[in-house]
């Protein structure tokens, strides 16, 4: 099972919990309890989703210790569990993402897959929430919303100095965050990797 290497960051040295996240609707889970203990009633408030639908992926959670009850509470005859992620931050081993065998390989595009969808549906879901908070009646406030894709020819050094300063980015707005509940919640989603096409070999590099 996955254990926590320093404050802050769980750390998934095994398939099992890697293929616990490999799901949006977990991942979503987890970031919504980042912030404050909740049940999962107001988690699937929050995300608009019956609670019916959120115990087996509650139990998984807590099951390899991504999420924990921090709180329960007597209401009428039944116990109220709240429960808060464990992590603000997950690492991967990278044994468990080697891409020279097929286990490796596999767990990289479930890994790809389960970020992307869970992006989309994220993205989706807080459109749709905000949108209906402004027909109730709530003001409207102009925002940035950044949703783009580029390619650009570099070196690997430059590769290199592009994440150095993303790091440093991350860094400043991210790691300092403040987690005060009140603030907006910004979520961002970062890819950026060598893009490679398939093409067929030919002379030496056929040999």
């Amino acid at each position: 099972m996955g254990k926590q290497k320093r404050e802050g960051v769980f750390t998934i040295s095994d398939l099992e919990t890697l293929k616990v996240i490999a799901d949006p609707v977990r991942n979503q889970i987890m970031e919504v309890l980042e912030k404050q203990p909740q049940n999962v009633k107001e988690v699937a408030d929050k995300l608009g989703l019956a609670p019916s639908k959120l115990y087996y992926h509650f139990n998984m959670l807590e099951k390899v210790g991504l999420i924990k009850v921090v709180e329960t509470r007597q209401v009428a005859n039944l116990i109220e569990k709240y429960y808060q992620s464990t992590a603000s931050f997950i690492d991967i081993d990278h044994n468990l993402l080697n891409f020279s065998t097929a286990d490796g390989k596999e767990n990289m595009f479930t890994l790809v897959t389960s970020t992307i969808d869970t992006t989309r549906e994220d993205l989706l879901r807080s459109l749709q929430a905000r949108s209906l908070q402004i027909e109730q009646g709530a003001s409207g406030k102009p925002r940035s919303v950044t949703l783009s894709r580029y390619l650009s020819n570099m070196t690997d050094e430059k590769a290199d100095e592009f994440h150095k300063r993303m790091e440093e980015l991350l860094e400043e707005f991210i790691d300092n965050d403040t987690k005060d509940p009140e603030h907006q919640t910004f979520a961002m989603t970062i890819a950026m990797y060598p893009s490679f096409y398939f093409r067929d070999l030919t002379g030496e590099e056929n040999k």
